[in-house]
């Protein structure tokens, strides 16, 4: 097996500058917590440079440095950023495992024939890193320990198997991430690298210090010490930020709307899935929680066609009191592809027609923009609503039409028409409705149709087909429920 582990350094800073771009250069120093006396756990490089180390106060930070920003990154942010972190991994293995934060662990034994090389492998998990904005390093190895220090060591990538010992051999015991005491004993012993501590009996490692050393010495022999156990299949896909200032008008709302979103749907092409619903979930000043969902006629990942949609939506229904915190939580779905025909016309690229329904739905309502379907039922004339999708081309599209002759098409009247009908018994003799009609000439039916007797709306009418005097085709029928005679349309 050949593991892969993705790890974000200073993960915590970068989570926060992720879900804050406009932090993105500023002196910024991450705390554990929002206390004074909590200890700062990362520093920006612009930090650093004034003097601000890991490990102090907050306190001290603000009072030392004061134009060094204090934060605390948001749980929801932090786990964001993890979700984001674990959709690049998912993007090319089911197989991965999340166990710290900050890092993700895939399985890429089947991938070689696909890149050609771990190390085509590793260029691309960085590059999906950053397309969601995170800066990763990425270690490949035989055994889950070794990937890990790969990934954080400078002469970290790729571990060929079977040269895991020679690759741990030089680098220090802080590599191997030893626990305090166990890290103060082998000190004590002289021990300074992994390669000294892989030199030492098992045994006896194992008899002074327990399951923690015999599983540090495993790893500096460069074995597997830690199973890797996938993850479930993971489901949920959150973005959110916390305001610093609450907002309270549309438009800069809209704008940082437009980032949770943009995220979203970096994150979504990393799933080839779009935005099927969203979910905007507020926090408001004073306390209050509101909700907005967005239903898209057609998955798409275009943020400005979700973003229109998320405009009306709140100016039909506004929050009411400013904006503290907002969350996008989005149900995906399949984006349709659309496989072009060489002799037919071009179809739509899916991207612009998503778009296009959604600027549609906008304008006169998500419930009304559709495909027109067939209703289960006998009523004559019913239809109903489908959501709506491209219709796949059939080859015979393609071909010569037949010219043969044509069914006449009946042009529905909706309403139907008022109509005066004369008859002999049960059958029309004449019927006029307007201009057209006239006496029969010829005449089918009646076509009975009887249904709905248990619902609020019955129907039972006797329909016919009629040719009358003055050239009119019309199709007429008699409600026994009104006892009108109406006429149902014209056919052309």
């Amino acid at each position: 097996m050949r593991l892969a582990c993705l790890w974000v350094p200073d993960f915590l800073l970068q989570a926060l500058r992720r879900s804050l771009p406009e932090l993105a250069e500023a002196p910024l120093a991450i705390a554990a917590g929002p206390l004074p006396r909590d200890p700062i756990v990362a520093v920006s490089a612009e930090a650093a440079e004034m003097g601000v180390p890991v490990g102090v106060t907050a306190a001290q930070v603000r009072s030392r440095t004061p134009a060094v920003l204090v934060r605390v990154t948001p749980p929801a942010v932090a786990a964001a950023a993890g979700e984001a972190l674990a959709d690049v991994a998912g993007s090319f293995s089911p197989r991965i495992r999340r166990s710290r934060p900050g890092e993700v662990v895939l399985d890429v034994g089947g991938l070689l024939p696909r890149f050609g090389s771990e190390e085509a492998i590793v260029h691309e998990l960085l590059r999906g890193c950053h397309r969601i904005g995170l800066d990763a390093r990425a270690g490949v190895a035989s055994s889950l320990g070794v990937a890990r220090v790969a990934a954080r060591s400078d002469a970290g990538g790729v571990v060929r198997q079977g040269e895991e010992r020679a690759f741990l051999a030089p680098l220090s015991l802080a590599a191997l991430e030893p626990a305090p005491l166990i890290a103060a004993a082998l000190t004590r012993w002289g021990i300074a690298t992994a390669g000294e501590l892989a030199c030492l009996p098992r045994a006896e490692v194992a008899l002074r210090m327990g399951p923690q050393g015999l599983a540090l010495h495993r790893l500096a022999g460069g074995e597997e010490a830690e199973a890797f156990v996938p993850d479930p299949v993971r489901e949920a896909l959150r973005e959110g930020v916390v305001l610093e200032d609450p907002i309270g008008v549309l438009e800069p709302f809209l704008f940082v709307l437009r980032g949770i979103l943009s995220r979203l749907a970096a994150r979504l092409e990393l799933r080839g899935e779009g935005f099927a619903e969203v979910l905007l979930e507020l926090a408001l000043e004073g306390g209050e929680r509101r909700e907005a969902r967005i239903r898209l006629v057609a998955p798409t990942r275009e943020v400005p066609a979700v973003l229109a949609l998320a405009r009306l939506e709140l100016e039909a229904r506004p929050p009411g009191a400013p904006v503290e915190e907002v969350t996008a939580a989005v149900a995906p779905g399949t984006v349709r592809l659309v496989q072009g025909s060489l002799f037919g016309p071009s179809m739509p690229a899916p991207g612009k027609l998503a778009m296009t329904l959604a600027r549609l739905a906008a304008l006169v309502g998500s419930d009304r923009v559709a495909s027109p379907a067939v209703s289960d039922t006998h009523r004559p004339g019913a239809w109903s609503v489908a959501p709506f999708t491209p219709a796949p081309r059939e080859p015979s599209e393609c071909r010569t039409p037949d010219p043969g002759p044509r069914a006449p098409v009946l042009r529905a009247f909706r309403p139907p028409w008022d109509a005066e009908v004369v008859t002999a018994g049960a059958r029309p003799v004449a019927a006029r409705a307007g201009d057209l009609g006239g006496v029969v000439v010829a005449s089918a039916g009646p076509y009975r149709f009887v249904g709905d007797w248990w619902a609020d709306d019955p129907f039972a009418r006797d329909d016919f087909d009629v040719a009358t005097d003055d050239g009119s085709l019309l199709r007429v029928f008699f409600d026994h429920l009104t006892h009108r005679w109406l006429v149902d349309g014209i056919y052309d």
